[in-house]
Formats: structure tokens, C-alpha cells, sequence
């Protein structure tokens, strides 16, 4: 297999050329295990230097959660900390940071991953500690009663004290009516408040099972080594049966909505934001793919058009950006904002965007606008090779949404083939003001 810095330079000759047609692929093979109890092993080899990174993916996320349970997902992942039978509260980390290595975890609507960067020496040591607080962990009330306060703490100063990410919050409750995205991840502050240890130990029972588990491992690994390793720690936790996850199919916007935050900030801020599909290999890869080059040209940078028309050239904002998530689970809220000055109102701002957007969609992208997007795209993704943590990461996120993470080439494929018909297709079906939900951040008039 030709090497990243051999490849890019293939990449950037001609998308038109079939991504794979210099005869290489720009991700390393994977290798892969099944165990009986359900438990899935993918590894990647990388033996460039003696360390790895070690990541345990679990199938539960706040998309697993109940209505006036929210906010469990995110619980789980402080209390893994807080020991097990073998582990005593705090040992897992201590041990980690012994080995000269760093740990860490995060949550998200769809999963729940642990993760450990260690000397590739290490990695069996890992995963037993790994399969030990995953399958005995302590829970005990008293660590709960600390660990809930400490989290209605971060909800305080992530969300509730920073007016910007909470007017993001109510416009997601907002944009969607039966997805389980519309849900604050880290929990409305009303259900942390009521959340109970037997809520916690009911959760780890139905979700912590082994059937949930993904183990990746990237670095200087055999992967036999490995699988024999898993075998003897994961593999041995008892099977247990899978209950189906809750993915809804999200109706179709019947008319624009908008909604006011009348919060203490400083400055407004206007977004945009309308559920749109994500990527479904083999079914919609050329639109998905368009949808995220169309998101592309509109903010990737600050030659992007939407900085390039709105912020430099007409000054209806200082900042403007947009996002757009292809590998989630069942759908996504595309997005835009406008932050806006003193002087910079968001009618203004508003006006703008739907102009440039509508622009992008009547005129499409010219020959370099397009090329310019696509070459952007693919080398973030080849780059990013470089980091074990974001390989082990990718792999890791596209098993447990179900896409596979041997579809990384199929992606890639995609975006090259993406023309600006397409483009212009995608933003006249998905990408339209009968479909929006508006959110307009209105600081406070103080008294």
C-alpha cells in the first residue's frame, strides 16, 4: 500500500479519477473478530512506533435514554471512574498514568467510548482493566450522590450559564418532534435533580452487556495477540440479549417554525436548522456526500461563502458558520448561524444567508469552488490518519452507528464523484426556508 505523503499528491492531481485507481487506498486494513457473546474486535496495525490506543465503544448514548430519565448515558461515563470489584475508586486512572499513558471518555447521542493511549507493551494490561470495570462495576450510592452533583455543576457552566449553547439546546427540542436527538446529552437539569442509584444500576443492567461492545485497538499490536486477549477478558463476560435501539423516523417539516431565547447575553445570534438525512452506504452516498460538499463551500474556512459574502464583504455578522454530520444514526440537524455585532441585526443576517444559500442553489458552484470543497475534505480525512486517536476514533464511531467501518474508502469515493448539479439538488430538496427552524438568541434589556 503506497504511504499517506505518496498518495496525497495522486489525490490532489484529479478528482475526477477514481479514488482508488493509483491502486491503494488511503486507510490501512482492518482486521476483525466476533465473539459468541456478542463482543466485536477491530484492529488496525500500525507498528511506526511502540504505542497504541485502546478504545472500548459502547452501543448507549443518550438516544437510549427515557423521557424524565435524560442524562444517564453521561452519568455512566463519570462513574466508570469510581471503581470496581478489583479496582479500587480512581485505581484505573492512576495505573494508566503509571504506564506513562493518558485516559479519557466522552458521550454522545450514539455512543458511549472509553479510551487509554498507552505503550503498545501494555495493551493487554488495558483491556483486563477494561473487561473488570465493565463488568463489575461497584456503583455504590454514596459515589453516585458526589458524581450527580458534580454533573448538575457542568450542566450549570456548559449550558444554563452560557447563553449561546443553551438557545442551542432549546432549538434542537425545538426542530425535532419525535427523534431523540431533540434531548440534551448531559440531561435536563430537572431529571439530574430526581435521577436515583437504582436508575443507574437499572441502566448498566440493560445497557453495559457485551452485545453493546466494540473494542478497537491502533498501533503497534498483532492482532492475534489481541484477539486472544479480548478472548480472555471481554469474550468471557456472560451473554446476554440485545434489545432493539430506538430510531425513529423523523416527519417531514409541515412549515417553518421559529422560536425566541430571551437570554443574558451579550450579543443576539440567529441559526438556521432542518433535519436532513445522513449517509446510508449504497443507498444515498452521492447525496449525503453532496449535502456535506454543499456544507463545505458554504463554511469550510474562511474563504468559505458564507465568511467571504456575509461577514467580509456585507458585514451582516462578524462571524457565520455552518455544520453538517453525515455518519449519525437515522438523521441530522443541518445547521447555520450568524453571530452579530452592535451594529448587525439579525433580519439583516437572515436575509443574507438565505440569499447566499439561495445563490449557491440557483447558480452552483463553479469548477474550483467544487474542486477547491472536495480537495479540503479528502485531505482532513487522509491527515487525519496521522493521529492514532482520531483512526481509532472513525473506526470505532462508524461501527457503532452501523455504517462499518470498512466503508472509510466508500466515503471518500463519494465526495469525488459529488458534481455541482449535485450540489444544487441537495440544497433545492433539503435545504429550503419551508423546512427551517429559526432560533434568534435576544440578549436581556436590563431594567
Amino acid at each position: 500500500m503506497k504511504s499517506i505523503h505518496t498518495l496525497l499528491p495522486l489525490l490532489f492531481l484529479s478528482l475526477s479519477v477514481p479514488l482508488c485507481s493509483a491502486g491503494a487506498a488511503p486507510f490501512a486494513p482492518l482486521q476483525r473478530a466476533d465473539f459468541e457473546n456478542g463482543v466485536r474486535l477491530v484492529v488496525e496495525e500500525d507498528h511506526s512506533a511502540p504505542v497504541a490506543i485502546v478504545q472500548i465503544w459502547l452501543k448507549v448514548g443518550g438516544r437510549d435514554e427515557v423521557p424524565g430519565k435524560t442524562g444517564l448515558a453521561h452519568v455512566f461515563e463519570h462513574m466508570m471512574f469510581k471503581g470496581s470489584k478489583a479496582l479500587a475508586a480512581g485505581e484505573f486512572s492512576r495505573r494508566i498514568a503509571a504506564m506513562g499513558g493518558n485516559d479519557n471518555a466522552f458521550t454522545s447521542h450514539d455512543y458511549t467510548a472509553y479510551f487509554e493511549t498507552v505503550p503498545a507493551a501494555k495493551v493487554d494490561e488495558v483491556l483486563g482493566m477494561e473487561a473488570e470495570r465493565f463488568g463489575h462495576l461497584s456503583l455504590r450510592a454514596e459515589d453516585f450522590a458526589k458524581e450527580i452533583r458534580v454533573i448538575q455543576e457542568e450542566r450549570r457552566m456548559r449550558t444554563d450559564d452560557d447563553p449561546n449553547s443553551r438557545m442551542f439546546e432549546e432549538l434542537s427540542s425545538v426542530a425535532l418532534r419525535l427523534h431523540p436527538y431533540r434531548e440534551p446529552v448531559i440531561g435536563w437539569m430537572q431529571d439530574l435533580k430526581t435521577l436515583s442509584i437504582e436508575d443507574v444500576r437499572a441502566f448498566y443492567q440493560e445497557h453495559y452487556i457485551p452485545g453493546n461492545v466494540t473494542v478497537v485497538v491502533v498501533g503497534d499490536v498483532d492482532f492475534a495477540d489481541v484477539k486472544k486477549t479480548v478472548a480472555r477478558t471481554f469474550g468471557r463476560l456472560a451473554k446476554r440479549p440485545v434489545a432493539p435501539r430506538f430510531n425513529p423516523v423523523e416527519p417531514e417539516p409541515i412549515g417553518p417554525k421559529r422560536m425566541v431565547a430571551t437570554l443574558p447575553a451579550q450579543l443576539p445570534m440567529l441559526a438556521v436548522t432542518m433535519p436532513v438525512p445522513v449517509w446510508h452506504p449504497g443507498e444515498n452516498d452521492r447525496e449525503a456526500a453532496a449535502l456535506a460538499v454543499a456544507t463545505e463551500i458554504l463554511a469550510g474556512g474562511r474563504s468559505a461563502l458564507l465568511n467571504r459574502e456575509i461577514v467580509d464583504k456585507q458585514r451582516k455578522a462578524f462571524a457565520a458558520a455552518a455544520g453538517y454530520d453525515p455518519f449519525s444514526m437515522g438523521t441530522d440537524l443541518w445547521f447555520a448561524y450568524g453571530m452579530l455585532g452592535p451594529k448587525q441585526t439579525p433580519e439583516a443576517f437572515e436575509k443574507a444567508l438565505w440569499a447566499t444559500i439561495d445563490g449557491l442553489r440557483d447558480k452552483g458552484p463553479d469548477a474550483a469552488q467544487l474542486a477547491a470543497a472536495k480537495r479540503r475534505m479528502i485531505a482532513d480525512e487522509v491527515f487525519a490518519q496521522d493521529s492514532l486517536y482520531i483512526r481509532a476514533k472513525q473506526i470505532g464511531s462508524l461501527e457503532v452507528v452501523g455504517i462499518g467501518a470498512d466503508r472509510r474508502d466508500d466515503w471518500l469515493q463519494a465526495l469525488g464523484s459529488v458534481t455541482g448539479k449535485d450540489v444544487q439538488k441537495v440544497l433545492k430538496q433539503w435545504i429550503v426556508p419551508a423546512r427551517s427552524i429559526t432560533g434568534l438568541l435576544q440578549p436581556e434589556v436590563k431594567s
